[in-house]
């Protein structure tokens, strides 16, 4: 049996309907992560809900002498007591932490999203800033 060949102006709408629902695709429900790779986000929006508990690195517990519990105590406490090594995730030990297994893994209890791994991650690459 034979196909008739379509119109080339059928051809060429079916490749224009074809690009937008490319685009439609990419551009909804996808991974783009437009957090800023900040400190000041971070330390609100990560740190002190995750990190700082009653139980954990608060201003009362400090479990293994760290103490989160607000931004710039938590910045010079992850900073100056090198858990974090500016620039280098893969050598500053938030990271391994963060994506450690089993009783090593922080926080322990209920493991961050990737995501936020991944924006904390950005945010030591690009230097660590306080900001």
């Amino acid at each position: 049996m034979h196909n008739p060949s379509m119109p080339p102006r059928c051809m060429a709408l079916v490749a224009a309907l074809a690009s937008l629902g490319a685009l439609a695709g990419a551009g909804c429900g996808g991974t783009v992560d437009d957090r800023p790779p900040k400190w000041s986000f971070i330390a609100a929006t990560i740190v002190e809900p995750s990190c700082a508990t009653v139980s954990c690195h608060s201003a009362i517990s400090q479990r293994g002498g760290v103490d989160l519990h607000a931004r710039e105590i938590g910045y010079y406490t992850l900073v100056n007591g090198f858990y974090v090594i500016p620039s280098l995730p893969d050598q500053s030990a938030v990271v391994s932490l963060m994506n450690a297994d089993g009783a090593r893994r922080m926080p322990p209890d209920v493991p961050l999203p990737e995501a936020d791994i991944a924006l904390i991650e950005t945010w030591i690459t690009g230097g660590a800033p306080n900001n």
